[in-house]
C-alpha cells in the first residue's frame, strides 16, 4: 500500500519519533494528506487520552525518550504511545486499502 521509497523513510521516522522528532512524517503526510493527517490527529488523541485517563502525567514538555524518566506511571505512558501508534497505523492502512480499492490511490513500484 505504499510506495517503495517510503519504506526507508518509515525507518528513518520511527528513529526521529524516538526523540521527539515528528518531521519523519512529514513525507507520508505529503504523499497522501487525505489519509495521514486524519489518522495521525485520530491516533495522538486516543493515545493521549487513554494514558491521561490512566494516571499518567508528564510533567516535563517533552516527548523524547530521554525524557521518559521524568514521566509518572511510566507503563501507561507507554501503554498510551503504543495504543496511539496502532490506532494510528490500522487507520492509515484502511484509509489506503479504500482509496486504492476505488482507484483513487497509485502506488509506484519502483
Amino acid at each position: 500500500l505504499f510506495n517503495a521509497q517510503l519504506y526507508p523513510q518509515g525507518k528513518t521516522a520511527m528513529f526521529l519519533a524516538f526523540m521527539g522528532i515528528s518531521e519523519g512524517a512529514i513525507p507520508f503526510a505529503l504523499e497522501s494528506p487525505i489519509t495521514a493527517i486524519p489518522s495521525y490527529m485520530v491516533g495522538a488523541i486516543v493515545g493521549s487520552t487513554a494514558a491521561v485517563w490512566l494516571g499518567a502525567v508528564q510533567w516535563f514538555p517533552e516527548s523524547a525518550i530521554w525524557a521518559w524518566p521524568l514521566v509518572t506511571n511510566l507503563g501507561v505512558y507507554m501503554a498510551g504511545i503504543a495504543l496511539g501508534a496502532v490506532i494510528t497505523a490500522l487507520m492509515v492502512v484502511f484509509l489506503r486499502l479504500m482509496m486504492f480499492r476505488k482507484g483513487k490511490l497509485l502506488i509506484d513500484s519502483l
